[in-house]
């Protein structure tokens, strides 16, 4: 291709082939208006296409390539024919309108249109000639579809009228075989009000300005298109990406603009740029301000003064600067928008509006620069693109008086007086970037991290922020490799870093600080961040003594920056915590609290951890007196305060204070703006701390609470339901509680442990009720529920099974207790526990010597846990009991029990489990078993333990509890046998009242 300049008015002067090559941004759009005007030709479905932006947007350049694409495609060529008018014709009727679309025919299709032909109509009256035209065109036409493509359509609806809209939309509607493929700078009421002809007809894209992105490829392909490789590269290096990104500040995103910088780019030459700019504010000039000019004069007011302002103003400054009021802008610039003029731009509660089109701001200033001063748009575009030193080489290889110097000369001028215009736009980016994803102080510290950052870096930090990471490496790496100067060296290796650890590399972040800290000269403040920041990643790999070692050298560095020497002790003090070196996590908290000038917030987190270690070492006075400190330190963080507030809380509940706990979880409560998730743990503690202490209505009103506050995890919503629905039973409203375990289960998201919980107690629930099959469904429900925890299945299992037994179903009850036996992990206690019941289970059977053998299992493996178990013994001794008065039978079994008992060093259960039983037997009530039975239970457990001394208590009280039973539980005195311990014992499992 030969070396070639876009044309910036007229597309059409480039090759559809040159159009193609550079187009950005539309192609989907393109191909998808194409398709549909296929879809009018090759059916009866027709579509109406708009494309609405303002001048310098592209519309143009959209509808040469539509027009063609659909002239290169075959099966179209008898199908379609186009009618593309002139810009900025004028029709007044639906006749004229007509006549431009048969010159428009005549001249791509002189065969099929006559010239000619047209003759007659001008010798007849209006309505004569539309009919004559109308005929002619669509006799000429076929069953062909007619694509009218037409540009600026709201000017040419505005010309046509009421009634001219109305007859063109009939005409349509009557000949089905036209397809409108229209250009408009805005919406006006004939397209946008829903009484006039054509609302809901067009199927309307705004076009949007080109994005950064967009913009860089828009020059790039213009360079190929030139074959300059050169430049290519240059606007893929973050140097040229930057310029950029800083020049879209100025442009708006117009496409007339870029292409104009397209060959100044090329070239390189400030006259390349000059020149076709002036030219191209002389052709718009006088059409901005003809609409300048047609604007009410408060309008035109606001126009003109947006137009002189650098950057976005509020209502109320432009308000004071008109001496207007507020209200009174306010509705003229929603008449603004509304035309296209302005257009806002949100920052928190507030509005901004600057002008839409950046050339009109340019336009204007034309007519008001009467000393013909520098354009200021044109010299803030050279303060992007060069910098200081470029500018003041270029200037001093210029020949004087030419308009080119005297840009120049204003560009030097101004960065003198108000520095770096890009670098000020790349941080305008930066803040609007992380404007929308980071807090005020952290925004507030990145972008001073960035004021001494080379440009390339800043726009590197802004990709970070857009999400962009690999862009952000990208240019923080070039920024690195290209730093002439120590200081942007080290600034650009500390970003990099930064990004590293903010995308989880630490390694990489290790070491890009590590490089930094080795650099000479690099500014003290600097070093100690890099240590403190390559401390925590090193915490973040889990190297914690690398980590100490950089904390303590920072602590080590002369007059290192106070914060950053807090900062140090603080997160040292957290390593050590991590290490498990409480006394040494301690020692650092203690200095950082006692450190003069320390930051008030570190102070707080640091009697926050210091209270939270000494509470990890058994301390809760020192534990809780730090937690106090806290809550009354002046300046201490909200948040801190409340998670004090909620720790001593925590704390006095642990020491048995739980009025304290009380009042520290309702001032928690109190507090205002805090996270939901800390008040709803605050009401799930407070109403825990209630029911423990009786109080339950109080519990049950902070769990409702909790339950319908917006916004509280799901987790802690499921716990509130769980200890919900165990008050409510416990306020013997079981209907209430088996509510809650519903909502519980059916919740989603809801904790699998937590819906496990509300399975077993509904179902535990169920069987208090009698409602025996709802009861084995949830403990079916829980067993086979997926992640459920292994505890909760077997006690699922075990409860089961006891149901299955009382229902007299021992094959079932057989099933579930073996399961709970073969279940790994199940807990040890469930375990000795289906052991116990088998046995039971076996001896129900009158298999005793099956049963002892699993009891023997079972005792022998709770024998072996951790913490020694053997279950319950009543159940076991009642069945002897039960089985029958033949005294050898009785014996045998007694000796049988005992010795399993004493063989695994469990005898003082199996003690405290038949005096229970006798005490269960009392409390029945007469008629009491007979004295023979009575008596002959008590020789068999004489002869079964008399040689074991251990078991001498047990049988004392037995003897005594007998003969107390046999005389009918009336005379007292019986049991002053015993001392007044052994009778404390005795009554109390006889139930009787205590002395």
């Amino acid at each position: 291709m030969k070396d070639q300049s876009i044309s910036v008015f007229t597309p059409s002067n480039n090759t559809p082939e040159e159009l193609e090559f550079i187009l950005v941004q539309r192609r989907d759009l393109l191909a998808d208006a194409v398709e549909r005007v296929r879809e009018s030709a090759l059916t009866d479905h027709k579509h109406h296409l708009l494309f609405v932006g303002p001048r310098g947007c592209g519309k143009t350049f959209l509808l040469t390539l539509i027009v063609h694409r659909l002239s290169l495609d075959a099966e179209l060529s008898d199908r379609l024919r186009i009618a593309w008018l002139n810009e900025d014709e004028t029709c007044t009727t639906l006749l004229e309108f007509l006549l431009k679309i048969h010159a428009a025919l005549q001249k791509r299709y002189p065969k099929e249109f006559d010239h000619e032909g047209l003759a007659p109509a001008f010798e007849m009256k209006p309505d004569a000639a539309l009919e004559f035209v109308s005929t002619l065109v669509l006799d000429a036409l076929g069953s062909r579809t007619l694509m009218v493509g037409a540009e600026n359509l709201d000017a040419i609806f505005e010309n046509l009228g009421d009634a001219g809209q109305k007859q063109l939309r009939s005409f349509i509607q009557e000949n089905p075989r036209l397809c409108l493929v229209a250009t408009a700078q805005r919406l006006v009421e004939g397209l946008s009000k829903r009484t006039n002809p054509f609302y809901g007809s067009f199927q309307t894209e705004h076009l949007k300005p080109l994005s950064v992105e967009d913009a860089t490829e828009l020059l790039k392909n213009i360079a190929r298109l030139n074959k300059n490789d050169k430049v290519v590269q240059f606007l893929s290096t973050s140097r040229g990406r930057s310029r950029v990104q800083a020049l879209h500040h100025l442009s708006g995103g117009n496409h007339r603009i870029y292409i104009v910088l397209s060959q100044f780019i090329r070239e390189d030459n400030v006259d390349t740029l000059v020149g076709p700019f002036m030219k191209m504010v002389d052709e718009l000039t006088p059409y901005y301000q003809e609409r300048v000019r047609w604007l009410p004069p408060l309008q035109r007011k606001i126009v003109e003064f947006l137009c002189a302002c650098e950057t976005t103003v509020p209502v109320k400054e432009i308000a004071k600067r008109l001496f207007s009021t507020p209200q009174t802008i306010s509705s003229q610039l929603l008449g603004l928008r509304a035309k296209g003029y302005v257009e806002s731009n949100q920052s928190g509660r507030e509005s901004l509006y600057e002008i839409r089109e950046p050339l009109m701001r340019i336009c204007v200033e034309v007519k008001e620069n009467q000393r013909h001063q520098p354009l200021q748009l044109l010299v803030d575009f050279l303060r992007i693109w060069y910098d200081d030193h470029e500018l003041k080489h270029r200037l001093g290889n210029m020949a004087s008086s030419t308009t080119s110097r005297a840009y120049l000369e204003s560009a030097i001028k101004r960065n003198n007086a108000e520095g770096n215009l890009r670098k000020r736009f790349l941080l305008q980016d930066l803040r609007s970037s992380l404007a929308k994803n980071t807090s005020p102080e952290l925004r507030t510290r990145i972008l001073a991290d960035c004021a001494g950052l080379p440009e390339e870096a800043v726009l590197g930090v802004n990709h970070w922020a857009e999400g962009r990471n690999e862009d952000a490496i990208a240019c923080l790496t070039e920024a690195i490799r290209d730093a002439s100067i120590a200081s942007k060296l080290a600034a650009s290796l500390f970003a990099r870093a930064q990004i590293h650890g903010a995308i989880g590399n630490p390694k990489l972040e290790i070491d890009d600080f590590t490089t930094l800290i080795d650099l000479p000269d690099v500014p003290l403040d600097l070093v100690a961040t890099a240590l403190l920041n390559r401390g925590v990643a090193y915490g973040t790999t889990g190297e914690s003594q690398l980590a100490i070692d950089d904390y303590t050298t920072l602590l080590d560095l002369p007059a290192a920056p106070a914060d950053r020497v807090a900062t140090a002790l603080y997160n040292r003090g957290v390593t050590y915590g991590q290490s498990e070196e409480s006394q040494r996590a301690i020692d650092d908290f203690t200095t950082l609290i006692g450190l003069p000038a320390a930051p008030v917030n570190l102070v707080a987190r640091a009697l926050y951890r210091r209270g939270s270690t000494y509470g990890l070492i058994g301390m809760p006075q020192l534990a809780t007196d730090d937690y106090t400190t806290l809550i009354v330190l002046p300046g201490a963080p909200a948040h801190q305060v409340a998670q004090a507030l909620y720790n001593r809380g925590a704390s006095y509940a642990e020491t048995e204070r739980q009025q304290l706990a009380i009042d520290d979880f309702t001032t928690l409560i109190n507090l205002t703006d805090l996270p939901v998730d800390l008040v709803a743990t605050a009401l799930y503690s407070r109403g825990a701390t209630c029911a423990r202490t009786g109080k339950l209505l109080l519990a049950i009103e902070d769990f409702t609470t909790l339950i319908g506050l917006p916004g509280t995890p799901v987790n802690l919503v499921a716990m509130a339901l769980l200890y919900r629905g165990t008050t409510y039973s416990q306020t013997v409203k079981t209907q209430s509680g088996i509510g809650d375990y519903t909502t519980l289960i059916a919740l989603p998201g809801a904790p699998v442990e937590q819906v496990a919980m509300a399975l077993l107690n509904r179902g535990v629930t169920y069987g208090n009720l009698e409602e025996t099959q709802r009861e084995i469904d949830d403990y079916t429900t829980l067993i086979g529920l997926p992640g459920a925890p292994v505890e909760h299945v077997a006690m699922a299992l075990n409860y089961r099974g006891a149901t299955h037994y009382q229902m007299n179903q021992m094959q079932e009850a057989q099933r579930d207790l073996e399961s709970i036996i073969d279940l790994a992990n199940a807990p040890g206690r469930e375990v000795v526990n289906a052991y116990l019941s088998l046995s039971k289970l076996h001896w129900s059977k009158g298999k005793w010597t099956e049963g002892f053998e699993t009891l023997k299992t079972g005792l022998a493996y709770g024998g072996k846990l951790e913490s020694p178990y053997s279950g319950g013994s009543i159940d076991l001794i009642s069945m002897l009991f039960a089985a029958g008065l033949n005294p050898e039978s009785r014996h045998e079994k007694v000796s049988a029990l005992f010795e399993a008992y004493q063989n695994h060093q469990f005898s003082p259960v199996l003690g405290e489990g038949l005096i229970k039983h006798l005490g269960w037997i009392f409390q029945q009530g007469a008629p009491y078993p007979s004295s023979d039975n009575l008596e002959q239970w008590y020789t068999a457990w004489e002869k079964a333990a008399s040689d074991t001394a251990e078991f001498g208590l047990p049988l004392r009280l037995l003897r005594t509890g007998i003969d107390f039973v046999i005389g009918g539980g009336k005379d007292q005195a019986i049991l002053l046998h015993l001392t007044s311990a052994e009778r404390k014992i005795l009554r109390q499992a006889l139930g009787l009242d205590n002395e």
